[in-house]
């Protein structure tokens, strides 16, 4: 399992301040790489969730393992949700192309 900067959460960051701390803790941001899939585990403060790039997919949960087994179903609705999801990065690619113009 390798750790990796979270782009989406915090640019260039594998530490940063705990905002609910007042005393300069820091937490570490974990990403696991799903097998075969375009899932990511996201783990901060020992709470998982899943994601698809820069959108999450999943609640939080307790354990990565969770986040794993979640992702790995193939369910109507994550069909949806994946489905859904890249008609808005299509439609924000779209945009932004008919801005440049």
């Amino acid at each position: 399992m390798e750790k990796q900067k979270l782009k989406q959460l915090q640019p260039n960051a594998k530490k940063v301040n705990n905002k609910d701390s007042g005393d300069g803790n820091k937490q570490t941001i974990e990403r696991i790489e799903i097998k075969d899939s375009p899932f990511h585990v996201i783990t901060i403060d020992g709470e998982s969730f899943g994601v698809m790039g820069d959108y999450r997919l999943t609640e939080k949960a307790k354990t990565k393992e969770e986040v794993i087994e979640e992702l790995e179903k193939i369910t109507w609705n994550r069909i949806v949700q994946v489905v859904m999801l890249l008609e808005e990065v299509r439609t924000k690619i779209n945009n932004k192309i008919k801005e440049q113009v």
